[in-house]
């Protein structure tokens, strides 16, 4: 895959990826900003402010002047907001790029941000941090992090933040966190799939929009001391997470952390699928990842149990882990490999998911990794990587425990951690 890339004289960047034989083109507007860059009396606005981007901008001022101008030409679009980023896409057909490029590079940076309608906002904004709340099965990833990483950290913190602080949020301050952050230096267009001829000089109109600025940077990742959480929630199943710390975004290591996962819990024939549901019938889903931050990163083994089985469950993930070191096959590693290929072959034919790539990859590594690229350094890890990282990662005294269900007896799962079988 060729990519073409372009640094602006005011630092932003343009990066183009075609995809032959394609009938879309993806585009998409990402900034360098996210959750751990926000003051804390703030938290959420980083969310809160994606959330205006789409209620006017400079040429549209309303948010159904937006939709209807995305609705008519069918485009698939969306935007989300991380911990270290802030990304918008839209999908169209080639015919119809110039026309989603000005709607979405308006937009995302001539934004209105009207006080009134923010006010509005909020009660959306709040009713999604409820939904969360009600939902276990989404919400244990936020809690896994605020376990892990304390819950007065940025990157402990939700990325929606709370009640109170997205209360806290008025027109005048996000408006201040706009020009701070959405400055040209955290800043970059990708297209993707069908490209047109002039895409560089098209994206560049909307990238002049945007201040000059620094670069983001975070404060450096702390873990927390206490290991293990209990949340009482009365529900019809328990919800678990283990996590373990992991490796940032630069580290080759993490190739090996990518096959380590996918053995442990990457798919249905993995060792936590067929031990906890397909031998025993006590969860319906029960995964592993590996994911990466800037500067750190988080080995996860998540799931939703049947509830008078939830400590044998955990037991059995947490020897899993242990002793995957020790015991994984050559056969494991293998498929683990070929099911990563075959994935990412499916899922990066995409153009948005492509864009998504590769503009995440350029914000945050400052350099462009391509899907082919990326399966090379998986197929090049050699089984002795994988047993170090394994070994490296999943340590008992490296463990942390998430749960929420209607229990109250937290010492009893505390004590999973600290035993022996």
């Amino acid at each position: 895959m060729q990519i073409e890339k372009k640094v602006l004289k005011n630092k932003a960047s343009i990066i183009g990826a075609p995809i032959n034989g394609t009938k879309t083109v993806a585009m998409a507007f990402g900034f360098r900003t996210g959750s751990r860059n926000e003051d804390s009396k703030y938290a959420g606005i980083s969310h809160f402010l994606e959330h205006m981007m789409f209620k006017g901008s400079r040429e549209r001022p309303s948010a159904k002047a937006i939709s209807v101008e995305i609705d008519k030409i069918g485009a698939n679009y969306n935007a989300f907001t991380g911990k270290e980023y802030t990304y918008y896409y839209i999908e169209t057909t080639p015919e119809n790029f110039n026309h989603a490029l000005d709607v979405l590079g308006d937009m995302s940076t001539r934004p209105i941000i009207d006080e009134k309608e923010l006010q509005k906002e909020k009660g959306t904004i709040i009713e999604e941090i409820r939904m969360y709340e009600d939902n276990p099965m989404i919400n244990i990833f936020g809690k896994m992090e605020q376990t892990i990483f304390g819950f007065n950290t940025a990157l402990g913190r939700d990325i929606a933040g709370t009640e109170e602080t997205v209360t806290n949020i008025d027109s005048k301050v996000m408006k201040e966190y706009f020009t701070n952050t959405y400055c040209a230096e955290n800043a970059i267009a990708v297209i993707a799939g069908h490209l047109p001829k002039n895409y560089q000089k098209l994206a560049e109109k909307y990238l002049k929009n945007l201040s000059s600025g620094s670069k983001s940077s975070w404060q450096k990742p702390t873990f927390s001391e206490k290991k293990s959480r209990l949340i009482y929630k009365k529900t019809e199943q328990s919800h678990f997470g283990i996590c373990f710390p992991g490796y940032e975004l630069s580290n080759p290591k993490k190739y090996a952390a990518d096959i380590v996962s996918t053995v442990l819990g990457g798919y249905m024939s993995s060792r936590l699928f067929t031990e906890i549901r397909e031998k025993r019938g006590w969860a319906y889903r029960v995964w592993a990842f590996h994911d990466s931050y800037s500067d750190t990163g988080v080995m996860g083994i998540f799931g939703g149990l049947k509830l008078d089985k939830t400590e044998e469950a955990i037991k059995i993930a947490k020897s899993e882990a242990l002793n995957l070191s020790g015991t994984i096959t050559d056969e494991e590693i293998e498929r683990a490999k070929s099911h990563i290929k075959g994935a990412s072959v499916l899922k990066y034919d995409n153009s948005q998911n492509l864009a998504t790539l590769l503009g995440l990859n350029y914000l945050l590594e400052g350099k462009v990794e391509t899907p082919e690229e990326y399966l090379k350094k998986i197929e090049s890890t050699t089984k002795e990587e994988i047993i170090k990282v394994a070994k490296e990662v999943f340590q008992a005294n490296k463990m942390y425990l998430t749960i929420i269900g209607p229990f109250k007896d937290q010492e009893k799962f505390a004590k999973i951690l600290s035993s022996t079988n």
